[in-house]
């Protein structure tokens, strides 16, 4: 408590001289505005430095050499393990030892995995399944509207009558 951070100053709304004149407390604020455009024409000069040395390519690939080089190692041989893996496993499914146990599950009465014989659905088959769902509902819909709609009393007299248009 009671400290302050480098180049922080408390302000208060008093005058340090209530008794001063216009003119110096003019002069006193001209020479804390003047402080003030120094601290911030340093810390703009800070930032358009800083600024230059990010959007400097040269600069930065001799600052970050070894980890772009380490990332970019990382990320070929990132790619050479997945290429390395799909072969690794398109050859694997290409032996006749493979054939044969896939033949077996599909020519057996009862597979050992039945979603994976079972069809997936195709997007005809799922398209008409949420048109009938559609159908349904908007029918179910209308029948309950109809059962719970009290019932209205269309003579020629009365008041619901004469909301249809009729005389």
């Amino acid at each position: 408590m009671g400290e302050e951070a480098p180049g922080a100053r408390v302000t208060t709304n008093e005058w340090p001289d209530a008794g001063s004149t216009p003119r110096a407390r003019s002069q006193t604020l001209a020479g804390e505005v003047a402080v003030v455009r120094e601290e911030l024409d340093v810390l703009l000069a800070e930032l358009d430095r800083r600024r230059r040395d990010l959007l400097n390519v040269r600069l930065q690939l001799r600052r970050h050499a070894v980890g772009m080089t380490l990332t970019a190692l990382a990320l070929v041989g990132a790619g050479v393990c997945a290429v390395w893996l799909g072969v690794w496993h398109q050859r694997r499914r290409e032996r006749p030892r493979a054939h044969a146990g896939r033949l077996r599950e599909e020519t057996s009465p009862m597979p050992e995995h039945p979603q994976r014989s079972a069809g997936a659905p195709t997007m005809t088959g799922k398209i008409l399944t949420a048109a009938a769902s559609a159908a349904a509902a908007s029918l179910v819909r209308r029948g309950l509207g109809r059962l719970l709609e009290p019932q209205r009393d269309i003579s020629p007299g009365s008041e619901s009558g004469r909301d249809r248009g009729s005389v």
